[in-house]
């Protein structure tokens, strides 16, 4: 009698088996060798937004440190600026004095007329083409959504008069008048430029102290001048201590959205280590057992000879 022996159910179950295991293992290795318990392929949504975030809050982080270079820079020159105009009161007071000669005060007036060129070309300077002084407010985003801009105040020594600068309160060429910035006025003053007969500049100081009279005009509005600088510094200041409190808040909540992001995505080592050693054994079990149900048929085979 022949006896025909079609399939070995042990054995397929065994290694049905073996290759589940065999798979979970796989897994497990990978998860403990790269750190993280979701793939790129089958990263979930939440992972993606929460990555998305926080990458939009390090763009945001980045244009804070741009925000702060611009104001330092402000900050730079306008300390400058007030270095320029405690000199030039000084030379103007010294000017005034009547027992100088008009050599000495031409003498002062050209020491004078470096500072004024240098307070003229301070305040055309720009950040990255961005004038530094022009008025105009800086809107910085400042977090993950457009709504988290913030504003930082714009500093405006750029103010070009109608021909009556002399009167108070001056007009802006655009008829508006300067009454909110009455220290800026001064200031304007100091940095006036003198004019010939066809009405361009002749690049001396409108005040300039060759003479007492013109030393005199200079001091009526320098210290009202430096005061416009000064505050100026304290307005740059108060937008630092602004940009770095923001990114203050934005680390944090970097640093939150990457512990959700790491909640969702990094292995616990521990567990995962515990897992692996389990499937370990799993996979040599089924191993062993894959062996002994293919003997099966070999028993079979020998029972009946």
């Amino acid at each position: 009698m022949t006896i025909s022996i079609n399939s070995n159910l042990a054995a397929d179950s065994a290694a049905a088996f073996m290759r589940v295991h065999q798979e979970n293992l796989d897994k497990s290795l990978s998860r403990l060798s790269s750190g993280s318990k979701v793939d790129a392929v089958t990263e979930s949504s939440e992972v993606q937004r929460l990555s998305a975030i926080v990458k939009r809050f390090q763009s945001a982080k980045t244009n804070l440190s741009n925000a702060m270079s611009f104001t330092q820079t402000q900050a730079g020159y306008l300390t400058g600026m007030g270095d320029a105009l405690e000199r030039m009161g000084e030379l103007a007071m010294i000017a005034n004095d009547a027992t100088k000669s008009d050599e000495d005060r031409t003498a002062y007036n050209e020491e004078y007329k470096v500072l004024y060129k240098f307070l003229n070309d301070s305040i055309s300077k720009a950040f990255n083409g961005r004038s530094l002084y022009d008025g105009a407010s800086l809107s910085v985003s400042a977090g993950a959504e457009v709504s988290d801009a913030i504003t930082l105040k714009g500093i405006n020594f750029q103010h070009t008069m109608t021909a009556d600068a002399d009167k108070w309160p001056p007009l802006n060429t655009d008829g508006t008048d300067m009454t909110d910035a009455e220290n800026v006025f001064h200031f304007y003053q100091i940095v006036r430029p003198e004019l010939d007969g066809n009405g361009d500049e002749t690049g001396d100081p409108y005040y300039a102290i060759d003479t007492i009279a013109g030393a005199q005009n200079a001091l009526n509005h320098m210290e009202k001048a430096l005061l416009a600088v000064s505050a100026e510094r304290a307005t740059v200041g108060a937008m630092q201590g602004t940009i770095e409190g923001r990114k203050a808040m934005i680390d944090v909540a970097i640093e939150n959205y990457d512990s959700s992001r790491s909640r969702v995505t990094d292995v616990d080592v521990a567990e995962e280590s515990t897992r692996l050693a389990k499937y370990n054994i799993l996979v040599q079990s089924s191993t062993a057992i894959l062996a002994q149900a293919n003997q099966i048929p070999q028993n079979v085979l020998r029972l009946i000879n």
